[in-house]
């Protein structure tokens, strides 16, 4: 019998090849999982089933390029068709404004997947006969399943590395960094070890090289367990997956205008896992890449069923949510217009996704887009919605000022205190006509923006902000 690898391997690519040999694009960074992983397969499939695909980033200088040469002489030796893809990650992040790790993730997939199309066209093979396979293992898992976690993901989110997803293929995902290392160690094969893998700056980075270690120290099979846990959150999602398309059968209606309509007491009565899920599932069918939606939104729609009618929710990408005493209706394009014609959008963004011009608009009070464009700490919404009893996530909402609102600002010696918003409109001499047209964006009684005028105090960024919510007033003709 083989060494554990082998045997996870086998066991995997004898379900992927029950029809006979695969071939695969296998992304090899010159790492011991991804050397491991083409090893493996160059033992169990025909000889010219292989193409290795190197991706060079172009963060390391000459280490990456050391890393190339190291693959590629490897492939030589094999007989494996060897492609270096060379991309300038840093450069096309700073271009998009994404972070290296998100560009860099995207990169490798759109090369792989090129190559797969590629070498299916060449040879005129079926589609999506080609397979990716790239070598995530326990560890992978074990660390995605707690940076998910940290961030405040939902159960899909906490499912974990799935093990095949189209075609992309992970035959290592139960074996163990350990496991990986004593096959190497079989053959005596060497392997590379990226120097960007023990700088702590990255999050991913912490968790691995800090946080992992300390749980295997309370119990060694930590990551295995974790990794376990993901598994069967996976299975579970997919259940919950399925009484979600029931529900919705039973809930969701189109209206003759073509907005999405939710039977406000159907809605009610559900499970909250599954309530939460259908409404992530609504406002994703209407986002364009669906990205951005998560458990805070979900959380504010289900808070705004359960309470009386005439509730608004202004939700990312222009969606907007409206509560009738027996409806729950979502529009996309008209979110937040008030009688001015203004339209209010908020969306979830990364500090770290903030482009350069962007902050220094941010950072410059007399920059006419600050009146405009606001930005949020999103963890501090969630610690004052807490502490006004108004739930845990930001459970913030846009809507007339009405009494008991009041600001939180700092005094003359930078100490916070509060004040009134009517005393506010009072001090800017506004009459009272223009103060009837005074929108908030408020969490409780607690105003964080009388808008287009200031924010308060307690809600602004800092250096050590993560989660921003940006929210955009403009007008509605552009």
């Amino acid at each position: 019998m083989g060494t554990r690898a082998e045997v996870i391997c086998k066991k995997y690519m004898d379900e992927i090849m029950a029809g006979g040999p695969v071939r695969l694009v296998i992304g090899v960074s010159g790492g011991a999982d991804s050397i491991c992983l083409l090893f493996l397969m160059k033992n169990l499939l025909p000889e010219g089933y292989i193409r290795v695909i190197h991706i060079n980033h172009m963060i390391r200088g000459k280490e990456a390029d050391e890393d190339a040469d190291f693959v590629k002489r490897i492939c030589e030796k094999e007989g494996i068709l060897f492609k270096e893809v060379k991309k300038d990650i840093p450069a096309i992040a700073a271009e998009t404004g994404s972070s290296e790790e998100e560009v860099g993730r995207r990169i490798r997939y759109e090369s792989f997947e090129e190559e797969a199309l590629s070498w299916e066209s060449e040879e005129n093979l079926p589609e999506g006969s080609v397979r990716i396979a790239v070598a995530h293992h326990v560890e992978d898992s074990a660390e995605t399943f707690l940076f998910n976690l940290f961030r405040g993901s939902g159960i899909r989110g906490l499912s974990g590395i799935a093990g095949r997803r189209e075609r992309i293929i992970r035959p290592l995902l139960e074996a163990t960094r350990a496991d990986i290392e004593e096959y190497l160690e079989k053959i005596g094969q060497s392997f590379k070890t990226d120097g960007t893998n023990s700088d702590n700056s990255y999050a991913r980075n912490r968790i691995r090289n800090l946080i992992l270690p300390e749980a295997e120290s309370v119990c060694s099979a930590a990551s295995g367990h974790i990794a376990a846990a993901s598994r069967k959150l996976r299975d579970i999602t997919e259940y919950l997956d399925a009484e979600v398309d029931k529900a919705g059968k039973e809930v969701i209606t189109t209206s003759e205008d073509g907005f999405t309509e939710l039977d406000k007491g159907a809605f009610n009565a559900l499970p909250g896992v599954i309530a939460g899920m259908l409404i992530i599932k609504v406002l994703t069918g209407m986002t364009p890449g669906k990205k951005d939606i998560g458990e805070v939104h979900a959380e504010a729609v289900m808070k705004a069923a359960a309470s009386s009618a005439g509730k608004h929710l202004d939700l990312p990408y222009g969606i907007s949510a409206d509560f009738s005493h027996d409806r729950i209706t979502f529009r996309r394009g008209e979110a937040g217009c008030d009688d001015d014609g203004e339209i209010i959008s908020t969306c979830m963004i990364k500090a770290s996704d903030i482009k350069d011009e962007e902050r220094k608009a941010i950072s410059d009070p007399s920059n006419p887009l600050n009146r405009y464009n606001k930005y949020f700490d999103c963890d501090k919404i969630s610690l004052i919605a807490s502490k006004s009893g108004t739930g845990s996530s930001p459970g913030y909402e846009i809507r007339s000022r009405k009494p008991g609102d009041y600001l939180v600002i700092k005094d003359k010696s930078g100490r916070p205190c509060t004040k009134s918003v009517s005393d506010y409109l009072t001090d800017l001499k506004l009459s009272s006509p223009e103060k009837e047209k005074i929108r908030v964006m408020a969490v409780g009684n607690e105003v964080l923006w009388v808008i287009g005028y200031r924010m308060g105090d307690s809600a602004k960024l800092t250096d050590e902000t993560e989660n921003i919510l940006k929210v955009v007033l403009e007008a509605k003709n552009g």
